[in-house]
């Protein structure tokens, strides 16, 4: 394990494990009679279907409710009526995204690894970096907001990442992908963090600005960077220890498909892990790619529930590494809290929260004796898939039928959230 010496968490938008490897060959994929009911208990049914280009053209709702309304109670069931569109039974193949089939066969797959709570985008990327969500179940759009919530004017007091790296003298950075600013920025359709990335303000892909102890502390918040610095990092041998690196919209692959396409993060990862394939690191490097959620597209496995939080839903993960076993399929039960285990364990750090002290640490994945795998780089073309400018309107399906209310009932006790959930 010491001969990883630096550890990169890709961490990509919105897709289920069956939506990009369900018909992957040999991985635990979409169940050959699989047919999920357009109203609950009809006999009428959509089948998984091969995604049509351009679609989705909207977004799939997969908030708290709808998500465990899809969930329904492990029957994975709901999904059609829940999320009111066929579009979740969509699901890509190799014709789409070959070079993340080519990473699969390559390196290692995760066909059990799971999203961290039954919820959207916020609340996993908390648990990305603090192996919990201090208690929020939907996602909040400003520190405000966010200090509102939780009713705390510090906003997020909770421990991360961060302070272990501190305390431990482990050097890491945030990257956030960066476009240019237009005038009318605050006019856009979708959240102006999102579309065009701010390394140091706080959004539901970038948390670390909401933690008082980053947001107070300008060493902390000098280590949330424009990823051009990531590229700098590799040229000028500086990469360091732990990384995140966290898209714009546009090449997130999140949802409607005319603001990011598919390809188009496809290539936009592939752009990252060229740069690392062709630089010294590559060597004692390893990358957790992954996907936060779910996206509200339809996934077989029911997500084990271990605590009031979740799992959620599959979601799709890759190990890539010299030391990443080929071809291989990694069937332990992970999360995002896997990955801060892993990280945990190789620098020798303390766990923050029951969720990561009990998680599995993804060494299943690696073989350090073998010969390290060589780099598998490609050739990103000219002419990228091209995405839609933000004239296009930004839109969710509505549900079929609407899921019923579900709310948790916080008790702070020990410091760690703790709850019921309530039907």
């Amino acid at each position: 394990m010491e001969k990883i010496r630096h550890v990169i968490f890709i961490l990509q938008e919105n897709r289920s494990f069956d939506n990009y490897f369900g018909t992957f060959p040999g991985a635990d994929g979409i169940p050959p009679s699989t047919c999920l009911p357009k109203l609950p208990g009809g006999s009428d049914c959509i089948a998984p279907f091969h995604m049509p280009k351009g679609e989705p053209i909207w977004d799939l709702d997969h908030g708290w409710e709808s998500e465990h309304a899809a969930y329904d109670n492990g029957r994975m069931d709901g999904f059609v009526w829940v999320h009111g569109t066929p579009f979740t039974m969509g699901y890509y193949d190799e014709r789409d995204i070959p070079n993340y089939w080519a990473y699969a066969r390559a390196f290692t797959l995760c066909d059990q690894f799971f999203s961290s709570e039954l919820s959207e985008s916020l609340t996993n990327h908390l648990y990305s970096v603090a192996a919990q969500s201090a208690g929020l179940i939907e996602g909040v759009d400003s520190i405000g907001e966010l200090e509102d919530v939780l009713d705390d004017p510090a906003g997020l007091t909770i421990a991360s990442m961060v302070d272990l790296f501190s305390k431990n003298n482990i050097s890491w950075k945030y990257y956030v992908e960066t476009r240019p600013n237009p005038a009318d920025r605050e006019t856009y359709g979708i959240l102006p963090a999102l579309w065009f990335g701010r390394p140091k303000e706080f959004s539901l892909w970038n948390p670390l600005p909401g933690f008082k102890s980053v947001r107070d502390d300008p060493s902390r918040m000098s280590r949330l960077v424009d990823l051009k610095e990531y590229f700098q990092d590799l040229r000028q041998g500086t990469l360091p220890a732990v990384s995140w690196i966290i898209p714009t919209f546009e090449d997130s692959e999140h949802p409607p498909e005319p603001l990011a396409p598919v390809a188009k993060g496809m290539w936009y990862v592939t752009g990252l892990l060229n740069a690392l394939m062709e630089s010294p690191f590559w060597k004692d490097t390893v990358v957790f790619l992954a996907w936060d959620d779910y996206g509200g597209f339809y996934d077989h496995v029911p997500p084990p529930i271990v605590d009031s939080f979740g799992y959620g839903p599959r979601v799709p993960a890759l190990v890539i590494s010299p030391y990443a076993k080929r071809g291989y399929f990694s069937h332990f039960n992970y999360d995002f809290t896997s990955i801060l285990k892993f990280v945990e364990v190789r620098f020798g750090l303390p766990h923050l929260t029951a969720r990561d002290g009990l998680a599995n640490d993804m060494l299943d994945c690696f073989d350090f004796n073998q010969e390290p795998n060589r780099p598998l780089t490609f050739a990103v073309p000219e002419n990228l898939p091209h995405a839609a400018g933000l004239e296009y309107h930004y839109a969710r399906y509505v549900p079929y039928v609407p899921a019923a209310p579900i709310r948790l009932r916080m008790r702070h006790t020990s410091g760690e959230p703790q709850g019921a959930v309530q039907h």
